[in-house]
């Protein structure tokens, strides 16, 4: 495949970096599943959590707050990675817009950092590419190794999910005016290519390419690689021993004294890159993660060779011999593709399969705090209905405002169940452990079982002056009028006993106003019982004289009202 350029082929401004390289519909859908987690403990806390208004308020707003601020913190993300990689993506998604999205995931991408990427991406002076397909790999140019985090995490989400697959670091030692420069830069790039890895959670494999001039001639055909790459990182110089060899066995096969030169040339390069290159990325001074080295190759290419470079000084201060000049290698660059023979392979999980998993288990999470929550709920509903039917029954009778009281706490229950049962049960108390239904038959019994008290018994007072003369216990001529009122109540209370009770004032010895009032309540109960027909059974009398008065027996109108007689109906006892 041919590579692409930044711009658009009409000129105008490249198209958004989403659109132009398919960015906008792949990746992990980090905003919906927070707004679902978000979502399910709103609902959980307002419906189903058996927590108060004022704590259910709280975490609701708490969720809200946490999830539109990681919505917008990821949103903003996003929005940076696209914009700082607009132009590499653009270009990125021209370049493989022939490629179907499953390739572009399975095929390799390999970021290239470093030095002399113009030489390794433009194919004409005039032409500025940021990116290539071919020899076996999407290779991706990055200019600024601070570019390196933002750009990885845009790629991951171009490819679908799935992050770079290595980093290399295109090393020409000829650009370096010293060995501090080279150290200096070795450092940025190795905290770049750190910092991508802590970004996107996973190490990513790192390659070096030397870029060196090795002979002075150029060579007829393609400069051949040199290295060593293996799927788990390098950690000693032991293979590259066997490289080396191989390297002088092909130089002695050969009468070309171009290649003895590379040979040896290539063993003092393989030497210095271990002690200055490896060194720096390895050191454990620094405080960003050592460059995971997964394969090291040199070629006998790259820009002008002098002794005033890292290289050439270390080979003067070996030698005590200046090196030659070697003209520079003409563009383009060969990538380092042998190097990439051997990338560790890695699992890859569709983003939109992860995001289903994470969605089912915070769905599973939040059903299991709605059954422990509706659970407790019901555990709540019972327990208090429990409480009010023993309430109800540990009250006497003859403390009846109390029992009332405890009567409208179990109509208000039973009412409640009820509604649910017409209108349906609470999601609070639903998910299957609603036991209310249970509770209906026990709280109509108790409320069915409640009797009021009687009412107390109905008293008519007859005024003695008007039915007795003084001291006397003789009905006076006339009197029975105004009984006539006691003698309808009687007749239409069949069903009642008649206690007729006497009373009088203090005037006189006790002993006569007793027998005064017991005489009294006789007489009338003799014209009460001849006029209604009644046995005597059905009357009883009493006599209290002066012992109940209802006023003041010192002045007159006291002792008026004092001198009385009482009618009171008291309702048959069962089985009387």
């Amino acid at each position: 495949m041919d590579d692409a350029r930044s711009h658009s082929p009409d000129g105008h401004a490249p198209q958004d970096a989403a659109t132009a390289s398919g960015l906008g519909p792949l990746g992990y859908p980090r905003r919906s599943i927070v707004a679902l987690a978000a979502a399910l403990a709103i609902a959980l806390a307002l419906g189903v959590l058996p927590v108060g208004r004022g704590t259910a308020g709280s975490i609701s707003a708490l969720a809200f707050a946490i999830g539109a601020a990681l919505i917008v913190w990821y949103s903003l993300r996003d929005r940076r990675v696209r914009t700082q990689s607009a132009a590499v993506l653009t270009a990125l998604g021209a370049t493989t817009s022939d490629l179907p999205v499953s390739l572009r995931t399975r095929m390799p991408l390999v970021m290239v950092v470093g030095d002399g990427l113009a030489n390794l991406f433009n194919r004409a002076e005039t032409e500025e590419r940021l990116a290539h397909v071919g020899d076996g790999a999407i290779w991706l140019r990055v200019d600024r190794s601070q570019d390196l985090p933002p750009l990885a995490a845009a790629v991951r989400e171009w490819r679908d999910g799935r992050a770079p697959d290595g980093v290399v670091l295109a090393l020409a030692p000829a650009c370096y005016r010293d060995e501090d420069a080279l150290a200096q830069g070795l450092r940025l790039i190795r905290q770049a290519s750190s910092d991508a890895s802590r970004l996107l959670g996973e190490r990513l494999p790192g390659y070096l390419a030397v870029f060196q001039r090795l002979t002075p001639a150029t060579p007829a055909d393609a400069p051949a690689w040199y290295g060593v790459s293996a799927d788990k990182p390098l950690h000693d110089a032991s293979c590259l021993e066997t490289v080396l060899r191989a390297v002088e066995t092909e130089a002695r096969g050969t009468a070309n004294p171009a290649d003895a030169w590379r040979a040896a040339s290539l063993a003092a390069l393989a030497g210095w890159t271990q002690r200055v290159v490896v060194a720096a990325l390895h050191d454990r001074r620094q405080p960003a993660a050592p460059w995971p080295l997964h394969g090291l190759a040199w070629i006998d290419c790259g820009p002008a060779a002098s002794a005033l470079t890292p290289w050439g000084a270390a080979v003067t201060e070996r030698t005590r011999l200046a090196t030659p000049l070697f003209a520079a290698t003409p563009a383009p660059w060969p990538l380092p593709q042998p190097l990439i023979d051997a990338l560790p392979g890695r699992a890859w999980i569709s983003p939109r399969i992860k995001a289903l998993s994470h969605a089912l288990a915070i769905v599973g999470i939040a059903a299991a705090m709605a059954f422990w929550g509706a659970a407790r709920n019901n555990e709540t509903l019972l327990a208090q209905a429990g409480a009010n039917l023993q309430r109800f029954a540990s009250i006497p009778a003859d403390h009846d405002a109390a029992r009332r009281d405890a009567l409208r706490a179990l109509t208000a229950q039973r009412d409640q169940l009820d509604r649910y049962q017409r209108t349906g049960v609470p999601l609070r108390l639903g998910f299957g452990m609603y036991r209310g239904a249970a509770l209906l038959p026990a709280l109509n019994e108790a409320i069915a079982s409640y009797q009021p008290p009687p009412p107390p018994p109905a008293i008519v007072t007859l005024d003695s002056m008007s039915l007795f003369d003084t001291g006397k216990a003789r009905l006076k001529p006339g009197s029975t009028r105004a009984m006539v009122g006691a003698l309808e109540m009687i007749k239409t209370n069949p069903d009642k006993r008649i206690l007729i009770a006497g009373h009088t004032d203090n005037v006189g010895g006790a002993a006569s106003n007793q027998r005064l009032s017991v005489a009294r309540a006789a007489a009338v109960r003799d014209w009460l019982m001849e006029a209604s027909a009644m046995p005597e059974s059905r009357f009883a009398i009493q006599g209290y004289g002066a012992a109940r008065p209802i006023a003041d027996n010192a002045g007159a109108e006291g002792r008026a009202r004092n001198r009385r007689v009482e009618i009171t109906l008291i309702p048959d006892s069962p089985g009387a």
